[in-house]
């Protein structure tokens, strides 16, 4: 299959799951799922879709993708039967959900930039970071 059919398949897959996720699963343990990339093998066999649930803390995180891991495990059938209605070819990909941890680090790594940023503001002190000294004759060129 040439590339540019895999990646419309892989974006019409993506879009067909989100509506699927949104509307038709009536769970409540379902977190804010997110499906943030869908990879199709070159022979449409294999369906890996990757998601990504957001909660307020990384306590709430954890158990809502705990929580959001075991509904989408239970409605990957129901998921399967959704793409092969809505992609229209001979035969239907196995789907497997995979979670997406470039997100969470994605998250964790702001969070240290702004740990590091804050660190530095509070050694410099409140004056702020002291300016270079470019007054005359200090060796500065073009003085």
């Amino acid at each position: 299959m040439n590339e540019r059919r895999i990646s419309r398949l892989q974006e019409q897959i993506k879009q067909r799951l989100a509506e699927v996720l949104l509307r038709d699963i009536a769970d409540p343990k379902l977190g804010l799922v997110t499906i943030t990339r869908v990879e199709l093998d070159s022979e449409f066999t294999h369906c890996k879709a990757y998601w990504s649930v957001m909660a307020a803390s990384t306590d709430a995180e954890q158990k809502a993708r705990a929580q959001s891991e075991g509904v989408l495990r239970r409605a990957r059938g129901l998921c399967q039967r959704e793409i092969a209605r809505a992609v229209n070819a001979r035969t239907t990909p196995h789907l497997e959900f995979v979670f997406d941890e470039s997100i969470a680090g994605a998250i964790k790594l702001n969070r240290l930039l702004q740990d590091l940023q804050q660190e530095r503001e509070s050694k410099a002190g409140p004056e702020g970071p002291a300016a270079p000294n470019t007054q005359p004759g200090n060796g500065n060129p073009g003085t």
